[in-house]
């Protein structure tokens, strides 16, 4: 008699970890776009350090818009609901994550995005990285994470996240 075995074998998914490479300051191959938006969330954000949302409308924002995604601090702010995605961003990604949250995102693509909003909603201070698109790895990308109140005064309680292509990447 032969006995036979079924081993199920669920081998884990293939997926690289996210490289998302801080830096100090926007590299010069960013966007000026880029660097036109930090200087503008610079000069809202006035004495208060952080500008409100008050100042940063669809008006204000509007060279900007599609590269916006507007994350929302929930939970204490342990996580962050996708609030909006911006229309560039879905054409560069391919995904649409309007009401999912940072860590659904970090699930997926093993980034360290709710973690890096906690920091910057801790700290009041912008971030960058540089890194390939989780979704397709072949264009690289210059994130800026911002934060901003939904009120004056109140607490950063958002987080702006923004991608341009990285002109210089893409050439290379």
């Amino acid at each position: 008699m032969i006995l036979k075995r079924h081993m199920t074998f669920n081998p884990p998914l293939l997926r690289r970890q996210a490289l998302e490479q801080g830096l100090d300051a926007l590299p010069a191959s960013a966007s000026p776009s880029l660097y036109r938006l930090q200087q503008f969330w610079s000069d809202m954000a006035g004495r208060d350090g952080v500008p409100s949302r008050e100042r940063l409308d669809a008006f204000t924002l509007r060279p900007w818009l599609g590269h916006i995604s507007i994350y929302e601090a929930i939970d204490g702010g342990r996580d962050f609901r996708i609030r909006l995605e911006g229309t560039a961003i879905v054409a560069i990604t391919g995904e649409d994550w309007t009401g999912k949250h940072a860590s659904d995102v970090d699930a997926k693509y093993g980034s360290k995005i709710a973690g890096f909003m906690r920091e910057v909603t801790r700290t009041h201070r912008p971030m960058v990285h540089t890194m390939r698109v989780f979704q397709n790895e072949v264009e690289y990308i210059t994130r800026l994470l911002l934060p901003v109140r939904t009120r004056a005064g109140g607490p950063v309680d958002q987080v702006f996240l923004v991608i341009y292509v990285d002109p210089q990447q893409i050439a290379a």
